[in-house]
């Protein structure tokens, strides 16, 4: 098996990639050199001669010592190693070579195991997740683990890692963080320059979850750093005030004493790693606001923005809906701040049963009757179970229990009933050995670890206080569960806590099942009156909190008499409160029927009826604000199914159901006018529902499906707009989903209606800026209206109109840091705005001006990279800056300054992709400025280019991903230096692009192509002329295209290649016309 990594030293060595790693620094060497290092590190420690070295690496080639001294020093160099004083490759005279210092090789997952001495109890944890201390006997995951570490080393180089980690329930996803990614980043090595120093791990169900702040410092002041306390002098509540109110000075606190540690000059990524466990029950509970979760998820994010904070929630996919309620969550997910754990492939699943047997010495019974042994028995069941992990899991270890001289037994497997059967075959089993008052404890132990949301399908678990069970026999039956592992016994703020193991145990245990189907409209009524009495209590008892009469206080007053359910005392006092309210209503209604018996009948009831009416829809109202709450157990397979980020179809006809129901419910008495409108905040959150579906499907390139769910979202937001039309959150929802319109549109070249929406995001914008003109964020808005705007008018050739957009979006940008100078983002997107500006003068000719604005862009990105040194989005704008001035100054004729402005670019890129090395996109740009700069050495007469690294550079421009202007970028150096072959090349893969008839080309797609058609057709002349060949038919071409052109825009490359066609078909009249355009603008046509 291909060796994939090994250490040597402090050295991270990857051969694939020749590549060797030592923190924030890697280094690439030859793969010849690869092949002497990994030679010689496979015999650390031995002497290697220089003809075994020749015999190995350069078989059947007749070489000297020379490649090798070569080599040797080529390796020497790249560790930063001396050959007088080695600290990794030694010279012995006369006798070769070899490595001294130390050689870890990354196994492979099978000799791991082999090697693994596993002392521990069972190697199978069964319902609890892997731990650290069980890393050692964590396989299967290893893609998975190095995917996510992969993921994880790109958003530290965004500086924001902060990373959600999604799967179905049961799919390890907790097992995957703590054995598998955790030790890797905890060593001293690190992981893909990830170094973390310690790491936190709070599991939601176990905290109180409005008090998450609280407990995140409490586990943080257990941080140090060379063993001294990383907060000396704090206590929990104080860090946890300065979390909440002043968070920069916790991260400064933290950066200051981690650049003391040792090492840390020379980490890439140094952090501390903050693990947010079953994110989906603080997403559920009903004792923390949407403000407060925003609040939390806020300051995470101001935590990972400091580089120093890594941030990791763990969730279920099927709450994915509710995750896509929270911005922040959904931050970069399209740059994969999003991780989904897919179900274990076959292979994978051989290794989760297979290797820690290996690794604890076991063995397999082999089936008497099929000669089949029982590792491939379990692997053929478990593949054909769609979340088997937990159940392979809690089988795998029932086998260990039972297990007969360190073997696992066949006959053991058949009695627990397979993996399916397993641990409801265990509970059961358990259940009938309980005595017969044990037993009736069942009824009231289920309810407390138990959640069935409103939609009665949803079923969640919870942890329950011991102090909870009120007999002996209640306790003695949480006891024998927590003893057999059914349930999990911890502490919490110093009380004693139980809790199912896993939720499987519910799942698959048929007593459950059937209980839940016969509590289920009980145990829906108990959630929804523990929601009404938090509400009743959070407004200080409020009658409007009140359950009204019918269904809701009848439901609660049947819960009184259901012996199963523990009422609390604060539900009793809302039933005891309810009742009173209601019988007073009752007799003043007596009183005043009494009192208007003269009035008509009709009168009275219309009365009465909209008294009802505004009662239900108040509690109607209530209902609805947690309805997306109760919209998971429905659709939670089809979550599954998609793996990711699908919020699902059926969720909106879902929606819509609730409301007509809730309707029909109002719908009782004679007098009945109208049913109550659905409320404003259900039919908002069922339109932005519909948005991030949307938002799925275009990120999926189902631009069609896409559009249609804006469409439908767009109808739903201009009808909430009737009724709030300034409300922030919806004006800013209605103007995204404008945008979102518009971009689509444009993506179909679909202009007039991209326009139309462009047009309603800025007027909506505006709405908002004039409902809220001191709010920043609604400033912003509109100046990313403006952008949006300007550039569909810039795409169609309307300068004029497109400036005026763009100043109007630079002028609200300079507002907004005119108040927060320090918005790093803002500086890029102003700097971005005038780069547009920018482009629009030159095609209106104004060099000069165009030139002062992107002199403007580069000032600003420059003292912002001064601040912000690290920053790899400044550093990607100021580079496009850079280039843009390049090719304005050539075409004014300064190529010393062109020059200057590639080599900045250049360093510009060279060095953001010194901190992300894998990004295609920097490469790209990389090759085109090499590309610019050997252009630009003709103007400079510069005939000292490197003749190895044009050839190199044209391997790489005739690649397929190199876009076509980067490729006519190129062409133009080797016609002028009659390198016709190279020249042809290039044309031909340009070729295929376009077609070279006139004709064929009609008005939108030329103004769509209108740069490249230009440059390529100029590419054919000069090729043609050159070479000798007939070149008329392309000057024809290009005289016409450019015709066209110039009625829309003045931009001198146009102008010269209008020029160029005219002079070559001998129209000298027109020629001297446009060349005296060119001389207003003081460009010489004579270098061209």
């Amino acid at each position: 098996m291909a060796i994939t990594q090994f250490y040597l030293g402090d050295w991270q060595v990857e051969p694939s990639s020749n590549t060797l790693r030592l923190g924030k620094f890697k280094r690439t060497i030859e793969p010849k050199a690869m092949d002497v290092l990994l030679l010689l590190c496979q015999q650390a420690g031995e002497v290697v001669s220089a003809d075994d070295i020749v015999r190995q690496c350069w078989p059947n080639s007749p070489v000297g010592d020379n490649p090798i001294h070569k080599t040797i020093t080529q390796l020497r160099k790249a560790l930063d190693d001396k050959a007088s004083d080695p600290l990794f490759i030694e010279t012995i005279r006369k006798r070769g070579y070899r490595v001294i210092a130390d050689v870890q090789f990354v196994e492979d997952e099978q000799t791991r195991a082999a090697e693994t001495n596993w002392q521990g109890q069972s190697p199978f944890p069964g319902l609890t997740a892997f731990t650290q201390q069980e890393s050692q006997v964590y396989y299967g995951r290893n893609a998975a683990v190095k995917n996510l570490i992969h993921r994880l080393a790109e958003q530290c180089n965004r500086k924001r890692p902060f990373t959600l980690i999604i799967g179905p329930s049961g799919s390890g996803k907790s097992s995957l963080v703590h054995a598998g990614l955790l030790p890797r980043m905890l060593n001293e090595k690190g992981a893909n320059g990830i170094r973390a120093f310690d790491y936190i791990s709070i599991d939601f169900s176990d905290i109180r979850p409005a008090y998450i702040i609280e407990e995140l410092a409490a586990c943080m002041l257990d941080w140090d750093i060379n063993d001294a306390p990383m907060f000396e002098g704090e206590s929990a509540d104080s860090l946890a005030i300065k979390l909440t109110t002043h968070p920069e000075q916790i991260i400064h606190n933290v950066k200051t004493k981690l650049s003391q540690s040792d090492h840390y000059n020379t980490l890439a990524y140094p952090c501390f790693v903050i693990v947010l466990d079953r994110l989906e029950a603080y997403l559920a509970t009903s004792a923390v606001s949407v403000s407060q979760r925003n609040a939390v998820f806020s300051l995470l994010d101001t935590l990972s923005q400091s580089g120093i904070f890594m941030i990791l929630l763990v969730c279920r996919n099927d709450f994915y809906h509710q995750l896509a309620a929270y911005p922040t969550l959904m931050k970069n997910k399209e740059r994969g701040a999003h991780f989904d754990l897919t179900p274990p492939s076959a292979g994978e699943l051989s290794q989760m049963i297979r290797l820690p047997a290996i690794a604890a010495g076991l063995n397999w019974e082999e089936d008497d009757n099929t000669d089949v042994t029982l590792d491939d028995i379990i692997l053929t069941d478990a593949a054909a179970e769609p979340d088997c992990l937990p159940l392979l899991q809690y089988t795998l270890q029932e086998l260990y229990l039972q297990r007969k001289d360190n073997t696992l037994q066949v006959s053991t497997y058949k009695q627990l009933g397979g993996i399916e059967g397993a641990i409801g075959h265990k509970a059961e089993q358990l259940f009938q050995h309980m005595p017969a008052k044990v037993q009736t404890a069942l009824d009231r132990v289920l309810p407390l670890v138990i959640t069935l949301a409103n939609d009665g399908n949803t079923l969640t678990s919870r942890t329950a206080l011991w102090s909870e069970l009120t007999n002996d026999n209640e306790k003695q039956f949480a006891t024998l569960m927590v003893e057999n592992r059914l349930f999990v016994s911890h502490l919490y703020q110093d009380k004693a806590c139980f809790k199912v193991a896993h939720e499987a145990v519910l799942r698959r245990w048929q007593r459950v099942q059937t209980w839940l189907q016969q509590h289920q409209s009980s145990l829906v009524s108990k959630n929804r009156l523990e929601q009404q009495t938090k509400q009743w209590l959070q407004d200080n008892k409020s009658k409007a909190f009140l359950l009204t009469e019918g269904k809701p206080l009848t439901d609660a007053l049947a819960l009184k008499g259901d012996t199963s359910l523990n009422l609390s005392q604060d539900e009793f006092a809302l039933i005891k409160a309810s009742q009173k309210t209601a019988q007073r209503k009752r007799i003043i209604r007596r009183v005043t029927l009494a009192a208007l018996a003269c009035l008509t009948v009709v009168s009275f009831g219309a009365m009465l009826q909209s008294q009802q009416s505004q009662h239900l829809a108040e509690r109607k109202r209530l209902e609805a604000e947690n309805l997306m709450g109760y919209m998971i157990g429905d659709f939670a397979d089809k979550l599954r199914s998609v793996k990711r980020m699908d919020l699902l179809e059926g969720i909106s006809e879902q929606a819509l159901s609730y409301v007509e129901q809730a309707q029909q419910a109002s719908e009782y008495g004679f007098f009945t006018i109208s049913p109550p409108k659905a409320s404003f905040e259900l039919r908002f959150q069922h339109a932005l529902s519909l948005q991030a579906m949307a938002e799925v499907r275009f990120y999926r390139d189902d631009t069609e499906t896409a559009k249609q769910l804006y469409e439908e979202a767009d109808k739903r937001l201009s009808a909430l707009l009737e009724d709030q039309p300034n409300n922030f959150e919806l004006l800013k929802a209605a103007g995204a989903n404008a945008f979102w319109l518009g971009n689509i549109a444009l993506g179909n070249r679909q202009f007039e209606v991209s326009r139309a929406e462009f047009k309603r995001y800025v007027d909506l914008s505006k709405q908002l800026v004039s409902a809220y003109p001191d709010n920043l964020e609604a400033l912003l808005e509109l100046s990313y209206a403006y952008s949006s705007l300007g550039g569909i008018e810039y795409k169609t050739f309307k300068w004029d109109e497109a400036l005026t957009h763009f100043r109007h979006s630079i002028n609200l940008k300079k507002q907004y840091l005119d108040i927060e100078p320090h918005n790093i983002h803002l500086h890029s997107y102003t700097a971005d705005t005038l780069s547009w500006i920018a482009s629009t003068l030159e095609h209106k000719g104004q060099l000069a001006d165009a030139k002062k604005i992107l002199i403007d862009a580069q000032n600003i990105l420059t003292e912002q990279l001064e601040i912000n040194p690290d920053n790899a989005e400044i550093k990607e704008t100021l580079a496009f800056v850079f280039l843009n001035l390049s090719e304005l100054n050539e075409t004014m004729q300064r190529p010393d300054l062109a020059r200057n402005n590639l080599l900045q670019a250049k360093e510009l890129f060279e060095n953001a992709l010194n901190q992300d090395p894998d990004n295609s996109y920097w490469k790209h740009d990389l090759v085109h400025t090499n590309a610019m700069l050997v252009r630009n050495s003709l103007y400079m007469n510069d005939h000292d280019t490197n003749e190895q690294e044009i050839t190199l550079l044209l391997s790489e421009v005739i690649k397929p991903y190199i876009s076509i202007k980067v490729k006519l970028v190129l062409i133009k150096f080797f016609l002028v230096n009659k390198d016709f072959s190279a020249s042809k090349l290039i044309l031909s893969t340009v070729d295929e692009h376009f077609e070279t008839e006139i004709e064929k080309y009609t008005d939108k797609y030329l103004l769509e192509n209108a740069y490249e058609l230009t440059e390529y057709f100029t590419a054919r002349v000069y090729y043609k002329r050159y070479t000798g060949l007939a070149y008329e038919p392309d000057c024809q071409v290009l005289q016409s295209m450019t015709d066209k052109l110039l009625t829309l825009s003045l931009k001198p490359t146009f102008l010269i290649a209008n020029h160029l066609s005219k002079t070559c078909l001998g129209i000298w009249d027109e020629a001297k016309l446009v060349e005296k355009q060119l001389n207003l603008m003081n460009i010489n046509t004579s270098d061209f």
